[in-house]
């Protein structure tokens, strides 16, 4: 995965699509040209097709089809290294009224299969580039003209989720097929894709207060600039890191990232995490887990993980701290949720989060105060952050010299 802090030019990009961020964080070059809208068509594998009109890049898009109800976004959405072998369909009506900034992007390039909306519109001239630009730029299209209300209400009632988008030039029945062939989602190593392969450095913004060591399993640039805004040094390994790597930076806190697809396919990373959580439980470097981190964690203590009917994606669901009944709005991004399995417990384990809508475990938190996850994106980006302090808690855990401070209270 290419962050913002650091863009290296030897890393793979995912059917060929390019890196649009330049090594000082801006967008590369002018505005690139757009294609003229097309016909085209969404074909599910259960039979399902809308027809649409193309727009964005004029490619052929496979993919599994997810939906979102962030409202705004679209940068931070379709550069979600966590989105990386999806189509994502907007359920707010209209796309694109507002122009994208380089600081909106989580990563160096789109990581999203395409784009399905009901509306596209193009804002006014100004900084920054529209949706539509920031689409070819990615080298992705985007099929407007659909009822996503309708094909999310679709999505949530169980339809199969291979897709394609195409031209209209192929037999309906011919797109059917195709969507068919596409890889299943859980099947494809999405982390090898989209993170790191060599270690990096991020400074501190201001004075350093500690150093961090995050693993990188895709990675979002708003998690690395929420950790330097409190004064980490962060080292970035790679996803195939051993526990020596991170041993070795000499960390004062460890986190593992978030990230895409399915973690119970990854057996190195999950051997990992646990060699990592048995040193912090003894006293070593205190961890924080995110989305996929957090998946990763729960593995590691023999904890199942299922594929969800509906995964969470967007900026509005509600999860509730279990201690204090404190409810926070915020960002979810996965397709994939702990169980709440006696494994928990049996591993020192209490469930410290809940979602609203449906009960699933959003966080955990270690009885020996030395090890926090949550299934949510404190950092937001896009959506609220109210629930930025986990970043504030991990903070003073790092800095806390070795005693037990990972706790949940309303503060």
């Amino acid at each position: 995965m290419q962050t913002v802090p650091r863009i290296e030019p030897g890393t793979p990009a995912a059917h060929q699509r390019r890196a649009f961020v330049s090594y000082s964080g801006q967008m590369a070059g002018v505005a690139p040209a757009l294609p003229a809208p097309r016909p085209g068509l969404l074909a599910l594998e259960g039979g399902t097709i809308q027809e649409g009109v193309l727009r964005g890049a004029a490619v052929v898009a496979e993919g599994d089809l997810i939906f979102t109800t962030a409202a705004t976004g679209w940068g931070e959405v379709l550069t979600d290294p966590s989105y990386a072998g999806q189509i994502v369909v907007l359920t707010h009506p209209m796309a694109g009224n507002y122009r994208i900034g380089a600081g909106e992007l989580e990563s160096a390039r789109v990581h999203a299969r395409a784009l399905v909306v009901s509306r596209l519109v193009t804002p006014p001239e100004g900084p920054g580039w529209s949706l539509e630009e920031l689409l070819v730029a990615g080298g992705i299209p985007v099929i407007t003209g659909i009822d996503t209300r309708a094909l999310t209400l679709q999505l949530r009632r169980g339809a199969r989720r291979r897709a394609v988008i195409r031209g209209t030039d192929v037999h309906r029945q011919e797109a059917i097929a195709q969507a068919k062939a596409t890889p299943a989602w859980e099947s494809v190593d999405h982390v090898a894709a989209v993170a790191t392969r060599e270690p990096f450095s991020v400074p501190p913004s201001g004075e350093r207060r500690g150093r961090a060591v995050l693993v990188d399993f895709g990675v979002k640039r708003s998690v690395l600039t929420a950790l330097a805004s409190r004064g980490f040094e962060i080292l970035v390994l790679p996803p195939d890191a051993a526990a020596a790597d991170v041993s070795s930076g000499e960390p004062d806190l460890v986190v593992l990232s978030p990230g895409p697809g399915d973690p119970a396919c990854m057996e190195r990373q999950i051997a990992l995490v646990a060699q990592l959580a048995t040193a912090a439980i003894a006293g070593g470097p205190p961890i924080l887990g995110i989305c996929l981190g957090h998946q990763l964690l729960a593995l590691a203590a023999q904890a199942p993980t299922r594929r969800l009917a509906v995964g969470h994606h967007g900026g509005n669901h509600a999860v509730m701290e279990v201690e204090t009944g404190r409810v926070d709005i915020g960002a979810h991004n996965h397709e994939v949720a702990v169980l709440d399995d006696p494994a928990l417990a049996a591993g020192g384990y209490r469930i410290s989060h809940r979602d609203l809508n449906d009960g699933i475990v959003e966080g955990l938190v270690h009885a020996s105060g030395r090890i926090a996850s949550v299934q949510f994106h404190p950092e937001g980006a896009p959506g609220p952050i109210d629930a930025a302090r986990i970043f504030d808690l991990a903070t003073t855990q790092a800095l806390a010299g070795g005693r037990p401070a990972f706790h949940v209270t309303g503060a």
